[in-house]
């Protein structure tokens, strides 16, 4: 029966799209995949942190040995498709044009074809920066740190952006708890350099 059939019987016909998505739902929706990661998902971007995981400590540096630094990627490159890597140039492009509307654009872009690369995302972060959307700079940069797990190269450009909008916020405290981390992952750095 159609809509009109059910108001000539007297019933209630349910809206079309209410119709569609029930049906859609009955009939098991589309088949995909779903990922076990590991590891708890961090946060999504643009929902609040959980103050108790945005104040507790930092995670100790490993050990540094002679082998451990080549292990960790330095650049996009080292880890992203060709997709990503011409889409990262282009907002490198755009940022040191000065439209970080646009480098921001072709980052999200970016982050469809890849999710979890840690370095879109800490250049998205740089990106909000620019744009004066400190609070999503903070949250984007603290999301690449957890994607990062470790890797001390794109830590220390996060480290940056955090510390720079968390100062541009009002927050001193935070601010200069992203600063002691990022002297220390600089020193870090620095230590295996030699």
């Amino acid at each position: 029966m159609d809509v009109i059939d059910d108001a000539r019987a007297g019933r209630r016909a349910l809206p079309p799209m209410i119709a569609l998505a029930l049906l859609a739902s009955a009939c098991g929706g589309t088949q995909g995949t779903h990922k076990v990661w590991s590891e708890p998902e961090p946060a999504i971007v643009g929902q609040p942190v959980d103050p108790a995981v945005e104040t507790a400590p930092a995670r100790p540096l490993p050990p540094r040995g002679i082998d451990d630094a080549p292990g960790q990627p330095q650049r996009a490159e080292d880890i992203s498709g060709a997709a990503v890597t011409a889409l990262m140039r282009q907002a490198r492009s755009a940022l040191d044009s000065g439209e970080p509307q646009h480098a921001a654009s072709a980052l999200e872009r970016a982050l469809r074809i890849e999710p979890r690369n840690y370095f879109v995302w800490s250049l998205l972060g740089q990106a909000y920066l620019a744009q004066d959307n400190y609070s999503q700079a903070d949250s984007v940069a603290a999301k690449s740190n957890a994607l990062a797990r470790g890797n001390a190269y794109v830590e220390l450009s996060n480290w940056r952006t955090i510390a720079a909008a968390r100062a541009a916020l009002g927050d001193a405290a935070g601010a200069g708890a992203a600063q002691v981390r990022l002297r220390e992952l600089e020193q870090w750095l620095q230590d295996g350099s030699r």
